[in-house]
């Protein structure tokens, strides 16, 4: 679901930009997006730089779990 939009920061440029806040797997999260500067899919909102950033990681990892997996079933 699309919830607006809102400023998002990315952790790997720190590149600060708006985009659609899209609900993460019907969560209270909104789902990473790619960075404009750099194309990282490393960001999330830049209210949720504290504590939650822990989950942001863990969100991360899984989706470059995901993305290195289809990358190889390609090949």
């Amino acid at each position: 679901m699309i919830r607006g939009k809102r400023r998002f920061v990315c952790d790997d440029c720190g590149h600060k930009f708006k985009g659609l806040d899209i609900e993460l797997l019907a969560t209270v999260y909104s789902q990473p997006l790619r960075c404009p500067n750099c194309g990282s899919y490393h960001t999330c909102p830049d209210s949720f730089l504290g504590t939650n950033k822990i989950l942001y990681r863990k969100i991360w990892k899984m989706m470059d779990r995901d993305r290195m997996e289809e990358e190889a079933s390609k090949e």
